[in-house]
């Protein structure tokens, strides 16, 4: 087995990007772009919504049932990132993990700093989830 110590990886010709090698073929994919830069699983049952575990999170907070504010340590470079999630109800066999974005509701647009969830069950009443899990994507600041 080989193993490789480094503090830092630079690419030769563009310093975010690394060329991935595989059995008769090349790919070059950029390590800064294609990392999740925030993610957390989050139980919305609980006071104040804690995480489960997390990257980049630096506060949760309770806005109402069904909505969490995420807000992040470091900002994002712009409110354009991708957001990604799942959800899973206590006592339902179903439930709609919603992540506000470039919603009518002015208090919960997506910022550089922080975006809101919105949990759903089926009957389209909101609800607070025991389990939800997100990812975002993008640049940071």
């Amino acid at each position: 087995m080989s193993e490789i110590l480094v503090n830092k990886l630079t690419g030769t010709s563009t310093a975010g990007s690394i060329l991935v090698t595989g059995e008769g073929n090349s790919t070059t994919t950029n390590l800064q772009q294609g990392l999740a830069k925030v993610w957390a699983s989050v139980d919305q049952n609980s006071t104040g919504h804690p995480v489960y575990d997390s990257f980049n999170v630096s506060a949760t907070a309770d806005i109402a049932t069904g909505v969490t504010k995420i807000t992040f340590s470091n900002v994002m470079s712009n409110a354009n990132y991708a957001l990604s999630g799942a959800g899973q109800t206590q006592n339902s066999s179903s439930t709609t993990l919603g992540l506000w974005a470039k919603s009518t509701d002015s208090s919960r647009q997506m910022t550089t700093a922080d975006f809101h969830t919105s949990n759903r069950n089926a009957s389209g009443t909101d609800t607070d989830t025991t389990y939800f899990g997100f990812d975002v994507n993008g640049d940071l600041a």
